[in-house]
C-alpha cells in the first residue's frame, strides 16, 4: 500500500467518484474537491504528492488553480484532465502542468499517469 496522497479536483461528480475509487484501489490516500477554489484550499492544507485536476470547472479552472499554487512555490506534479486537445489549452498551460490526460480516460490510464508522476 502507498502512503502517497493524491488530490483530485473535478466538477463532474461521477467522474470524481470513479477516479477517487480507482486510485484508492491502487493504495493511494485520496482527497477530492469539486472546483478549483476548493482544490486550492485542500492543496494548501493537505500538501498532496500529486494533483489531478479537470481544466474547465466553476469558480476557478484547473490551469489557474495550478498557476496559483506554482506562484506560491508548490511544485508537486500536476495532471490536467480535459476533453480539450492539449494544443488548444491556454498558452501558460505547458509551463505549469506536468502531465495531460484526455477525457474520457480509463482506470489503467489514470493509475499509470499517477505512478509516472510520483516516480518524478
Amino acid at each position: 500500500m502507498s502512503n502517497k496522497c493524491v488530490l483530485i479536483v473535478e466538477d463532474e461528480s461521477m467522474l470524481l467518484l470513479f477516479a477517487s475509487m480507482a486510485l484508492e484501489d491502487e493504495g493511494y490516500h485520496v482527497h477530492v474537491a469539486a472546483n478549483g477554489r476548493e482544490g486550492l484550499r485542500i492543496a494548501r492544507e493537505q500538501k498532496p504528492d500529486v494533483i489531478i485536476t479537470d481544466y474547465m470547472m466553476p469558480e476557478m479552472n484547473g490551469i489557474v488553480m495550478i498557476q496559483t499554487l506554482r506562484d506560491e512555490g508548490v511544485m508537486v506534479p500536476c495532471v490536467v484532465t480535459t476533453a480539450i486537445p492539449r494544443d488548444q489549452l491556454p498558452d501558460n498551460a505547458e509551463s505549469v502542468i506536468n502531465f495531460y490526460i484526455g477525457k474520457p480516460y480509463n482506470e489503467p490510464e489514470l493509475a499509470s499517469i499517477v505512478r509516472t508522476a510520483l516516480a518524478g
